[in-house]
Protein backbone atom coordinates (compact mmCIF):
# COMPACT_ATOMS: atom_id res chain seq x y z
CA UNK A 1 0.00 0.00 0.00
CA UNK A 2 3.23 2.31 0.44
CA UNK A 3 4.15 1.31 -2.78
CA UNK A 4 4.84 4.35 -5.87
CA UNK A 5 3.60 4.13 -9.42
CA UNK A 6 4.90 5.83 -12.18
CA UNK A 7 2.05 7.09 -14.26
CA UNK A 8 2.40 9.60 -17.51
CA UNK A 9 0.17 12.06 -18.01
CA UNK A 10 -2.42 11.97 -20.96
CA UNK A 11 -3.82 15.10 -22.10
CA UNK A 12 -7.59 15.60 -21.52
CA UNK A 13 -9.93 17.37 -23.21
CA UNK A 14 -11.78 20.06 -21.86
CA UNK A 15 -15.09 20.97 -21.64
CA UNK A 16 -17.70 23.91 -20.46
CA UNK A 17 -21.22 23.70 -22.81
CA UNK A 18 -24.05 22.56 -20.55
CA UNK A 19 -24.84 19.67 -22.52
CA UNK A 20 -21.27 18.26 -21.95
CA UNK A 21 -21.05 19.09 -18.14
CA UNK A 22 -25.14 17.25 -18.74
CA UNK A 23 -23.07 14.33 -19.98
CA UNK A 24 -20.53 14.11 -17.39
CA UNK A 25 -23.58 14.40 -14.48
CA UNK A 26 -24.94 11.17 -16.17
CA UNK A 27 -21.67 9.26 -16.14
CA UNK A 28 -21.23 10.43 -12.45
CA UNK A 29 -24.70 8.94 -11.69
CA UNK A 30 -24.55 5.65 -14.32
CA UNK A 31 -21.08 4.59 -13.11
CA UNK A 32 -22.00 4.59 -9.79
CA UNK A 33 -19.55 7.22 -8.67
CA UNK A 34 -21.88 8.37 -5.91
CA UNK A 35 -21.89 5.02 -3.83
CA UNK A 36 -18.76 6.17 -3.01
CA UNK A 37 -18.23 9.61 -3.24
CA UNK A 38 -22.29 10.65 -2.20
CA UNK A 39 -24.63 12.12 -4.84
CA UNK A 40 -22.68 15.58 -4.30
CA UNK A 41 -19.39 14.48 -4.42
CA UNK A 42 -18.45 15.56 -0.74
CA UNK A 43 -17.28 11.95 0.00
CA UNK A 44 -18.79 9.69 2.71
CA UNK A 45 -17.60 6.42 4.49
CA UNK A 46 -19.12 3.60 2.47
CA UNK A 47 -17.63 0.03 4.42
CA UNK A 48 -17.47 -0.11 8.37
CA UNK A 49 -16.81 -3.44 9.44
CA UNK A 50 -13.90 -4.28 12.34
CA UNK A 51 -12.27 -6.88 9.85
CA UNK A 52 -12.49 -5.52 6.42
CA UNK A 53 -11.70 -2.27 7.23
CA UNK A 54 -13.74 1.77 7.37
CA UNK A 55 -13.74 2.99 3.69
CA UNK A 56 -14.15 6.81 2.74
CA UNK A 57 -14.36 8.48 -0.91
CA UNK A 58 -12.79 11.36 -1.34
CA UNK A 59 -14.76 14.71 -1.30
CA UNK A 60 -14.19 15.63 -4.64
CA UNK A 61 -15.20 19.29 -4.64
CA UNK A 62 -13.30 23.00 -4.32
CA UNK A 63 -14.60 23.02 -0.27
CA UNK A 64 -12.39 22.21 2.36
CA UNK A 65 -11.18 19.04 2.76
CA UNK A 66 -11.93 18.57 -0.62
CA UNK A 67 -9.11 17.34 -3.67
CA UNK A 68 -10.42 19.48 -6.49
CA UNK A 69 -8.99 22.46 -6.17
CA UNK A 70 -5.22 20.91 -5.58
CA UNK A 71 -5.50 18.40 -8.87
CA UNK A 72 -5.10 19.49 -12.65
CA UNK A 73 -7.75 17.35 -15.02
CA UNK A 74 -4.68 15.05 -15.95
CA UNK A 75 -4.02 14.12 -12.54
CA UNK A 76 -7.53 13.14 -11.27
CA UNK A 77 -7.90 11.12 -14.76
CA UNK A 78 -4.39 8.99 -13.63
CA UNK A 79 -6.66 8.85 -9.80
CA UNK A 80 -9.85 7.42 -12.07
CA UNK A 81 -8.57 5.09 -14.79
CA UNK A 82 -5.03 4.06 -12.48
CA UNK A 83 -6.06 3.91 -8.81
CA UNK A 84 -2.27 6.70 -8.45
CA UNK A 85 -3.16 9.51 -6.20
CA UNK A 86 -1.14 12.66 -6.86
CA UNK A 87 1.73 11.24 -4.67
CA UNK A 88 2.33 8.25 -6.36
CA UNK A 89 0.76 5.90 -4.15
CA UNK A 90 -2.10 3.70 -4.48
CA UNK A 91 -5.53 5.29 -4.23
CA UNK A 92 -6.94 2.39 -1.33
CA UNK A 93 -10.34 0.88 -2.86
CA UNK A 94 -10.75 3.21 -5.50
CA UNK A 95 -12.13 0.43 -8.40
CA UNK A 96 -10.26 2.24 -11.16
CA UNK A 97 -10.36 -1.50 -12.94
CA UNK A 98 -13.89 -0.59 -13.61
CA UNK A 99 -12.83 2.93 -15.10
CA UNK A 100 -9.49 1.65 -16.37
CA UNK A 101 -10.55 1.90 -20.23
CA UNK A 102 -12.93 4.91 -19.71
CA UNK A 103 -11.86 7.31 -22.75
CA UNK A 104 -10.64 10.73 -22.36
CA UNK A 105 -13.21 12.45 -23.80
CA UNK A 106 -15.89 10.65 -20.93
CA UNK A 107 -12.89 11.40 -18.54
CA UNK A 108 -12.80 15.18 -19.75
CA UNK A 109 -16.84 15.45 -19.47
CA UNK A 110 -16.80 13.82 -15.72
CA UNK A 111 -14.18 15.74 -14.59
CA UNK A 112 -16.16 18.81 -16.20
CA UNK A 113 -19.06 17.89 -14.41
CA UNK A 114 -17.19 17.63 -11.12
CA UNK A 115 -16.03 21.34 -11.38
CA UNK A 116 -19.20 22.99 -11.78
CA UNK A 117 -20.68 21.42 -8.46
CA UNK A 118 -20.37 23.92 -5.28
CA UNK A 119 -17.76 23.91 -2.84
CA UNK A 120 -18.83 21.72 0.14
CA UNK A 121 -17.13 21.79 3.43
CA UNK A 122 -16.17 17.93 4.51
CA UNK A 123 -12.94 16.10 5.98
CA UNK A 124 -12.06 13.49 4.50
CA UNK A 125 -13.20 10.10 6.19
CA UNK A 126 -11.47 7.24 7.67
CA UNK A 127 -9.46 4.89 4.88
CA UNK A 128 -8.04 2.12 6.96
CA UNK A 129 -7.94 -1.35 5.95
CA UNK A 130 -8.76 -3.68 8.28
CA UNK A 131 -6.71 -7.35 9.02
CA UNK A 132 -9.02 -9.43 7.41
CA UNK A 133 -9.62 -6.43 4.20
CA UNK A 134 -5.39 -7.09 4.27
CA UNK A 135 -5.68 -10.37 4.37
CA UNK A 136 -7.90 -11.12 1.53
CA UNK A 137 -5.85 -8.51 -0.34
CA UNK A 138 -3.08 -10.34 -0.18
CA UNK A 139 -4.61 -13.95 -1.30
CA UNK A 140 -5.86 -12.16 -4.07
CA UNK A 141 -9.66 -11.67 -2.88
CA UNK A 142 -10.40 -8.53 -2.80
CA UNK A 143 -7.70 -6.93 -6.01
CA UNK A 144 -9.75 -3.89 -5.80
CA UNK A 145 -8.27 -3.07 -2.41
CA UNK A 146 -4.78 -1.83 -4.61
CA UNK A 147 -6.17 -1.91 -7.89
CA UNK A 148 -3.32 -0.05 -9.45
CA UNK A 149 -1.22 -3.00 -8.44
CA UNK A 150 -3.10 -5.08 -11.26
CA UNK A 151 -3.53 -2.17 -13.85
CA UNK A 152 -1.75 -2.06 -16.80
CA UNK A 153 -0.14 1.89 -16.30
CA UNK A 154 1.58 1.21 -20.08
CA UNK A 155 -1.94 1.36 -21.80
CA UNK A 156 -3.16 3.00 -24.12
CA UNK A 157 -6.27 5.27 -24.13
CA UNK A 158 -8.95 5.71 -26.66
CA UNK A 159 -9.83 9.45 -27.62
CA UNK A 160 -13.41 8.43 -27.66
CA UNK A 161 -15.85 5.58 -28.86
CA UNK A 162 -19.26 5.82 -30.60
CA UNK A 163 -22.21 4.82 -28.69
CA UNK A 164 -23.77 1.99 -30.90
CA UNK A 165 -25.61 -1.28 -29.86
CA UNK A 166 -22.16 -3.55 -30.69
CA UNK A 167 -20.21 -5.68 -28.64
CA UNK A 168 -17.66 -3.35 -28.83
CA UNK A 169 -19.41 -0.64 -26.79
CA UNK A 170 -21.44 -3.25 -24.95
CA UNK A 171 -17.85 -4.83 -23.76
CA UNK A 172 -17.18 -0.61 -22.85
CA UNK A 173 -19.98 -0.09 -20.76
CA UNK A 174 -19.53 -3.87 -18.76
CA UNK A 175 -16.37 -2.54 -17.01
CA UNK A 176 -18.79 -0.88 -14.95
CA UNK A 177 -20.10 -4.32 -13.70
CA UNK A 178 -16.81 -6.02 -12.78
CA UNK A 179 -16.36 -4.78 -9.51
CA UNK A 180 -18.72 -6.62 -7.81
CA UNK A 181 -19.83 -9.20 -10.79
CA UNK A 182 -15.91 -10.50 -11.50
CA UNK A 183 -13.77 -9.82 -13.87
CA UNK A 184 -15.73 -12.64 -16.05
CA UNK A 185 -19.12 -11.14 -14.68
CA UNK A 186 -20.24 -14.51 -13.51
CA UNK A 187 -20.50 -13.18 -9.82
CA UNK A 188 -20.10 -14.62 -6.50
CA UNK A 189 -19.23 -13.11 -3.55
CA UNK A 190 -18.40 -9.36 -3.75
CA UNK A 191 -14.66 -8.47 -2.92
CA UNK A 192 -14.41 -6.37 0.07
CA UNK A 193 -18.28 -6.72 0.87
CA UNK A 194 -19.17 -7.34 5.04
CA UNK A 195 -20.14 -11.04 5.20
CA UNK A 196 -24.04 -9.67 5.03
CA UNK A 197 -23.98 -8.54 1.81
CA UNK A 198 -25.07 -11.13 -1.04
CA UNK A 199 -23.38 -12.79 -3.94
CA UNK A 200 -23.04 -10.98 -7.30
CA UNK A 201 -25.42 -12.84 -9.92
CA UNK A 202 -24.12 -14.55 -12.44
CA UNK A 203 -25.00 -12.03 -15.63
CA UNK A 204 -23.14 -14.10 -18.50
CA UNK A 205 -25.71 -15.69 -20.78
CA UNK A 206 -26.40 -18.92 -18.37
CA UNK A 207 -26.53 -16.60 -15.80
CA UNK A 208 -29.33 -14.12 -17.54
CA UNK A 209 -31.53 -17.31 -18.73
CA UNK A 210 -34.61 -16.31 -17.98
CA UNK A 211 -34.55 -12.91 -19.06
CA UNK A 212 -34.63 -11.14 -22.76
CA UNK A 213 -33.51 -7.99 -23.99
CA UNK A 214 -36.27 -6.40 -23.26
CA UNK A 215 -36.81 -7.52 -19.58
CA UNK A 216 -33.15 -7.06 -18.88
CA UNK A 217 -33.51 -3.21 -19.79
CA UNK A 218 -37.09 -3.01 -17.78
CA UNK A 219 -35.49 -4.94 -14.71
CA UNK A 220 -32.35 -2.19 -14.56
CA UNK A 221 -34.61 0.57 -15.05
CA UNK A 222 -37.42 -0.06 -12.22
CA UNK A 223 -35.09 -2.32 -9.56
CA UNK A 224 -37.85 -5.26 -10.70
CA UNK A 225 -37.06 -8.85 -12.11
CA UNK A 226 -39.76 -10.22 -14.25
CA UNK A 227 -40.84 -12.43 -11.81
CA UNK A 228 -41.85 -9.26 -9.88
CA UNK A 229 -39.18 -9.91 -6.76
CA UNK A 230 -37.20 -6.73 -6.17
CA UNK A 231 -32.83 -6.75 -6.52
CA UNK A 232 -31.42 -6.18 -3.50
CA UNK A 233 -28.45 -3.88 -2.37
CA UNK A 234 -26.05 -3.78 -3.12
CA UNK A 235 -27.40 -3.72 -6.69
CA UNK A 236 -26.80 -0.13 -7.61
CA UNK A 237 -30.05 -0.64 -10.14
CA UNK A 238 -30.65 3.06 -9.41
CA UNK A 239 -27.16 4.24 -10.16
CA UNK A 240 -27.32 2.07 -13.51
CA UNK A 241 -30.90 3.49 -14.76
CA UNK A 242 -29.40 6.35 -16.02
CA UNK A 243 -27.83 4.06 -18.65
CA UNK A 244 -29.17 5.15 -22.55
CA UNK A 245 -31.09 2.75 -24.16
CA UNK A 246 -27.90 2.36 -26.40
CA UNK A 247 -25.73 1.44 -23.75
CA UNK A 248 -28.40 -1.03 -22.35
CA UNK A 249 -28.83 -2.63 -25.52
CA UNK A 250 -25.14 -2.62 -26.30
CA UNK A 251 -24.82 -4.26 -22.79
CA UNK A 252 -27.00 -6.96 -23.15
CA UNK A 253 -25.87 -8.08 -26.00
CA UNK A 254 -22.13 -8.32 -25.20
CA UNK A 255 -23.30 -9.81 -21.79
CA UNK A 256 -25.19 -12.74 -24.37
CA UNK A 257 -21.45 -13.46 -26.20
CA UNK A 258 -20.65 -14.45 -23.08
CA UNK A 259 -20.77 -18.19 -23.17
Amino acid sequence: MNKTYKVNSVSIPKFSKPVDIMEGKRLYQSRGCGDCHDANASGKTFIENPAIGTLSGSNLTTGKGGILSDRTDEELAIAIRHGVGKNGKALIFMPSTDFQGMTNEDVGKLIAFLRSLPGLDKAQGEVSPGPLGRFLFLIGEIPVLVSAEIINHEATHLANITPSVSLEYGKYVASTCTGCHGFNLKGGPIQGAPPEWPPAQDISKKGLTNYTESNFIQTIRTGKRPDGSEMKFPMPWKSLSQLTDTELKALWLFLQSIE
